[in-house]
């Protein structure tokens, strides 16, 4: 598949990483010269770039994409990425980072998202239960029974 992610910082480049590992075609944009760390994902393809702009996504192939990844610090920008992918290029399927968990809401098909990705959504369960085989927290009820770790 042919991949374009937008936010070429820790997070965008593991993801890039972690899917050139899998056979994918993968284009890092981010308008920051300073993010442009082509030898930490040398086989990806580098865009230095602002997502936001039509333009910019023309040029980095957005219209052939499968998918579009919004992985930038900035939730505004993820979900304006999202919306242009969607509207302006037609990608199948975009994924968007939330940053702030009280934007949650609006990572959805009228911002065209079909995938969010929340740290907070997705590390709050683990910690309300601790799966057995990653105890967070030895306590037990019996011994103190204000705190419910185990429930």
């Amino acid at each position: 598949m042919k991949i374009l992610i937008a936010g070429a910082g820790s997070v965008g480049r593991s993801i890039a990483r972690e899917l050139i590992s899998h056979g994918h075609q993968v284009t890092l944009m981010d308008r920051a010269p300073d993010a442009m760390r082509i030898a930490s994902v040398p086989d990806a393809d580098w865009q230095l770039a602002d997502a936001c702009d039509p333009g910019s996504l023309a040029d980095a192939g957005a219209g052939d994409c499968d998918v579009v990844v919004s992985a930038t610090g900035d939730d505004k920008v993820n979900l304006v990425v999202s919306l242009l992918a969607k509207t302006e290029y037609g990608v199948p399927r975009t994924v968007a980072r939330v940053n702030n968990p009280k934007n949650e809401w609006l990572f959805d098909d009228t911002w065209g998202v079909d995938v969010a990705v929340s740290t907070p959504r997705i590390i709050r369960p683990s910690w309300r239960r601790p799966s057995a085989s990653a105890r967070w927290c030895q306590c037990s009820p019996s011994t103190n029974p204000a705190h419910s770790c185990t429930s």
